[in-house]
């Protein structure tokens, strides 16, 4: 059984291994420094430090000016202290073509959240990270 375990594990370091060296030969070099986000925007209007949702919306966009980053990722978690375990995933962006953005279906959702932009950087080793409180209407 231990010998089972020692061998699956064996192979899954490899097989990181080899994944890593394949991704540093593919990344491009970052030659201008760190990940970091210059401005985050959205379709809300904001009010007392929070974007606020309308009634009637179904949908928000989120615009994100940033500098050396390969992929933005948009999570959303419950106002409050200590609720990054209950986050969830809600898009990413790998493509810098059109801008770094996100335009989100939440449906008829009520919100008092943070939704948090996380900025990883070309370099693959630095990222930045931006927060902003979203609250229904």
């Amino acid at each position: 059984m231990r010998a089972s375990i020692s061998i699956c594990f064996l192979v899954v370091v490899l097989l990181t291994a080899c994944n890593n060296r394949l991704t540093e030969s593919v990344r491009p070099q970052n030659t201008n420094g760190k990940a970091e986000i210059l401005e985050v925007t959205t379709d809300l209007t904001k009010n007392a430090g929070w974007w606020v949702v309308p009634e009637d919306a179904t949908t928000m966009t989120i615009h994100v000016k940033a500098k050396n980053i390969e992929t933005v990722l948009f999570w959303i978690a419950p106002a409050g202290t200590e609720t990054w375990g209950e986050r969830e995933l809600i898009g990413y962006d790998i493509e810098e073509d059109n801008g770094w953005s996100l335009t989100w279906n939440f449906g008829s959702r009520a919100f008092h959240d943070r939704i948090y932009i996380q900025a990883l950087g070309s370099d693959g080793t630095t990222q930045d990270n931006e927060t902003m409180g979203v609250t229904s209407e």
